[in-house]
């Protein structure tokens, strides 16, 4: 035995109530709407498309079009003659000659030209106290990091907690 639609009631039908539902006037607060997914500019597409003509000729270049050119040297490299000489008899007393040419320099410096000047110490020594109390702590500090711990023994730890007996809290309720 079925029933049809036109049988039921009325407020079961859920056609009729959902079409009321829709036509019905609405109080909705205006809103506007806005574009989320937005296209790329020309100014974009033709960035994008320079960038790629670009990178196709760089891998499509071939070097074989290219000219050989020489490059001139404007850095002197010394080749092996050169170095060669250098360590020679000549090259050893060129540099005798200039170190004496140097200390003689030094040894007829006139000294009595100089100013005198007065040198203000500003890195002061810290007081014999603050050296004592920080002695006192690095040898606090080794103490405790370098300790034997072989001379340590395994301790049980008891709890000293005691729980009152029932006559203790008996006698603690009548009172």
């Amino acid at each position: 035995m079925s029933t049809t639609v036109k049988d039921l009631p009325k407020d079961l039908i859920i056609v009729d109530g959902l079409k009321g539902e829709l036509l019905k006037e609405h109080k909705l607060k205006p809103t506007e709407s806005s574009e989320k997914n937005l296209l790329p500019t020309a100014d974009d597409v033709q960035q994008v498309k320079t960038q790629l003509n670009t990178l196709t000729g760089i891998a499509g270049f071939k070097s074989v079009s290219l000219k050989p050119t020489e490059t001139l040297e404007k850095v002197v490299i010394h080749g092996e003659d050169d170095i060669k000489t250098e360590k020679t008899i000549q090259g050893v007393l060129q540099a005798e000659l200039a170190r004496d040419s140097s200390l003689s320099a030094v040894s007829d410096f006139e000294w009595v030209n100089l100013k005198k000047a007065e040198t203000a110490d500003k890195n002061s020594v810290p007081s014999t106290e603050s050296i004592t109390q920080e002695a006192e702590h690095i040898k606090l500090k080794d103490g405790i990091e370098i300790i034997d711990k072989s001379k340590l023994s395994h301790k049980d730890t008891m709890e000293k907690n005691i729980l009152p007996t029932k006559e203790v809290i008996t006698l603690e309720k009548s009172q």
